[in-house]
């Protein structure tokens, strides 16, 4: 009994090395926890909000499980050389990593110096470090608090691209149909040399009206004068000389609206059609945005975010080991197994007599 516990004594108070930890404790929240939620929106809104929330519990877990993770030690180890901070000669025998181990044994000590959990009634995940320097032991839960952090916003982007994408593929479908049917409108007016055959039509018509108001003001002029005198005058022939100029310029004009394969009748049903799907493709264009605006909208109502409860900070003295208390467990363990061994020893001697 006193053997084992001047030995225990000897060992935590002569050799073993001082443990530090940094206890971190931080939360996986979303825009719900933070009053995001909305009301009044019913059912609907109450079936979206625990849909997100159980989102966050579910990455929770996932925060949990890299974090014990061997990509998690190997990015630790990229970082900070925990190989080499745990093969230290100061470090006692006891805690020390081989300066011989493999990657298993690395994972294997890896996995005893953290300690993480998550409480799914509070929604926390507890982080704890130890290492046999302050410095260390905080640095391994700053690394570890920012690769948590790093893995919420991958699951942010990876979530907002499933989200976004159908809409994004949308909008950009809808912004080449409207750039081909402005194009398309564009080429019809070059060719036609009209911004808007529509309106063309009507300053021709506008000019027939006008030209062939001239010309029944010249005709009755002609009839008067010829109701008047006799035989030739020399305004009657500058009339008739004016009014076939109008009623050749009138032909003309009219032959822009209904002639040839050039007419106006077709140009117009040509225009209307080139309208209409540039006024089907603007408002193809408007819904896809306001699609995207939606899905970003939606993908910013399910962002998740780490929210630091207790953030990591330097130990200013060691945690472990407990020394007295392994002294006086280690005395109370060798004082049962003494009695234990009396009374067995009280057994066999009295089965032997």
């Amino acid at each position: 009994m006193v053997i084992p516990t001047l030995i225990s004594t000897i060992y935590v108070y002569g050799f073993a090395s001082d443990v530090y930890q940094v206890d971190t404790i931080f939360q996986v929240k979303t825009s719900y926890d933070a009053g995001g939620g909305g009301g009044g929106k019913g059912g609907l809104s109450l079936f979206k909000g625990g849909s997100i929330m159980g989102r966050a519990m579910d990455e929770s877990f996932s925060v949990v499980r890299y974090i014990e993770s061997r990509n998690a030690l190997d990015k630790l180890q990229s970082d900070l050389d925990l190989r080499t901070a745990f093969t230290q000669p100061d470090i006692d025998d006891f805690s020390r990593l081989s300066a011989d181990a493999d990657d298993e044994a690395l994972y294997s000590y890896y996995n005893g110096v953290v300690d993480i959990s998550f409480d799914e009634v509070s929604g926390m995940i507890v982080l704890e470090t130890r290492a046999f320097t302050p410095d260390l032991a905080h640095k391994m839960a700053v690394g570890l608090a920012n690769q948590a952090e790093s893995l919420i916003n991958e699951f942010n982007s990876r979530s907002e691209h499933d989200l976004t994408e159908l809409a994004r593929n949308e909008l950009k479908s809808a912004e080449q149909r409207l750039r081909d049917a402005e194009v398309a409108l564009t080429k019809f007016r070059n060719e036609h040399g009209a911004i808007d055959p529509a309106v063309t039509s009507s300053s021709v018509n506008n000019i027939i009206s006008g030209l062939k108001a001239q010309s029944a003001a010249i005709e009755a002029e002609i009839r008067a004068i010829t109701d008047i005198s006799r035989g030739d005058v020399p305004r009657l022939f500058e009339l008739r000389n004016k009014l076939a100029g109008l009623q050749e310029q009138i032909k003309i004009e009219e032959s822009r609206l209904t002639g040839g394969a050039d007419a106006w009748a077709s140009t117009l049903e040509q225009y209307g059609i080139l309208m209409l799907q540039s006024d089907l493709a603007k408002q193809s264009y408007g819904s896809a945005q306001a699609a995207l605006d939606s899905a970003l909208v939606e993908a910013r109502r399910q962002k998740l975010y780490v929210v630091d409860v207790v953030s990591p900070m330097m130990p200013t003295e060691a945690r472990l080991p407990y020394r007295a208390q392994t002294v006086f467990f280690t005395f109370l363990a060798s004082l049962v197994s003494l009695m234990i061994g009396r009374l067995v020893w009280a057994g066999v001697r009295d089965h032997m007599v």
